[in-house]
């Protein structure tokens, strides 16, 4: 019996053939390593490809025969081999990890009172911003320097910590850590040389044991015991025991009306720069406030020789919100040294510095810095202890900066 022919061998030969072309076009002009990078990224088409060179469509019987070894053949398919591999491993990995539970501090709110002249005094908490990405002008083995009599080289530029919150700037930090502080201070014997001054001198903490205070507003009075003059006392106390002369205005600039609370103070700083003119540092102190939107209130707190402190964070006002202040980078490479020096004592004293759009009154002096001492849900004593450490490391970078021509 004559034996039939299979009228679809001869369409068969031409598909095969035209596959077989097309895979050797693709070896003698294609590059590898962007066709790998494609099969591993454009979707269905590439995942299948891949598989079925590792075998896994052939052994489910999608395709076999001559297609099949076209395409087991295939250079550019045996290149990607390995990366297929890994990532399979690490979808297997990935569908095999389960969720992460968030903790509530990871989301804490950013600082919600630094408000200024212009702006209202509504305490509003912003949402959470993204930490911005590292300096890339920064190497991480790159050390400090030394500053005077103040040796930083201890330091390296990996330790210290910004948290960007302008809109524009990006600040140079290994510039700025390269440099010595503009400051000069002229010796104590010829007059004061650093206010400490508040302009909101009514923020309070967490009453806690004996530290208990009839308050003006939530988490705020005006008993100087209790409030932001207290915490200045300690800092005050430690500077003059260093040999620094301090003038510390206690001025109550936000109590009756905590609205235009900064354009008092700005007068209030004009007044005593311009009575003492040997005074070129100025310390505006406040304590922070976090409070999530659930009302949960935030400390800000760590352990130095087995006591509670408080966290300190610098605040550096620039001119991004258009006020005039071009300078603002003077203040911020005296921050760094003092972030710095803090960091000598103990690693986890200093918060990241907080770089802000707003100017504070910073413009006044090249040596203007706002220091947070804690948050309204650390106590007095936490604030005090942080506060007296913050003052030493402070004080060396100032009597590092004394000038005696």
């Amino acid at each position: 019996m004559k034996k039939r022919s299979n009228p679809h061998l001869p369409r068969r030969g031409i598909a095969l053939a035209a596959c077989a072309a097309t895979v050797w076009v693709m070896y003698r002009t294609a590059d590898v390593g962007a066709a790998k990078e494609t099969l591993l990224t454009s979707g269905k088409l590439a995942t299948s490809l891949l598989e079925l060179e590792m075998g896994k469509l052939k052994e489910e019987g999608e395709l076999s025969g001559w297609a099949g070894l076209v395409l087991e053949q295939s250079p550019i398919l045996s290149q990607s081999r390995e990366a297929v591999e890994e990532y399979r491993q690490r979808q297997i990995q990935v569908e095999a990890e389960p969720p992460q539970e968030t903790d509530p501090a990871d989301s804490e709110p950013e600082p919600s009172e630094l408000t200024d002249p212009e702006m209202s005094a509504e305490h509003s908490i912003p949402e959470p911003e993204p930490e911005p990405p590292a300096e890339a002008s920064t190497p991480p083995e790159e050390e400090g320097i030394p500053v005077g009599k103040l040796d930083l080289s201890g330091i390296k530029t990996s330790q210290l910590g910004i948290s960007n919150h302008t809109d524009g700037i990006t600040p140079d930090l290994s510039g700025c850590w390269k440099q010595e502080p503009i400051l000069k201070l002229r010796p104590a014997e010829e007059g004061p040389q650093i206010l400490i001054m508040h302009t909101h001198a009514t923020e309070a903490y967490k009453m806690d044991g004996d530290d208990i205070y009839q308050e003006s507003d939530e988490s705020r009075t005006t008993d100087e015991n209790y409030n932001m003059v207290r915490v200045g006392e300690e800092m005050k106390a430690v500077f003059e025991d260093m040999g620094l002369s301090v003038v510390h205005d206690k001025t109550t600039y936000d109590y009756p009306g905590y609205n235009g609370s900064y354009g008092r103070s700005l007068a209030g700083i004009q007044g005593y720069l311009e009575k003492y003119p040997t005074i070129q540092a100025v310390l505006d102190v406040h304590r922070d406030a976090l409070i999530d939107s659930d009302g949960t209130v935030y400390s800000k707190t760590t352990t130095i020789d087995d006591k509670r402190v408080a966290q300190v964070m610098l605040v550096v006002g620039t001119n991004d919100s258009g006020l005039e202040h071009p300078d603002w980078s003077d203040n911020f490479t005296l921050a760094l040294k003092m972030q710095a020096a803090m960091l000598k004592q103990a690693s986890t004293l200093p918060r990241d510095i907080d770089l802000r759009s707003q100017r504070f009154n910073q413009h006044l002096t090249p040596a203007s810095l706002l220091v947070e001492v804690g948050t309204s849900g650390n106590t007095l004593q936490e604030a005090l202890a942080g506060a007296r450490l913050f003052a030493k490391a402070a004080g060396q970078v100032y009597t590092s900066c004394i000038v005696d021509e």
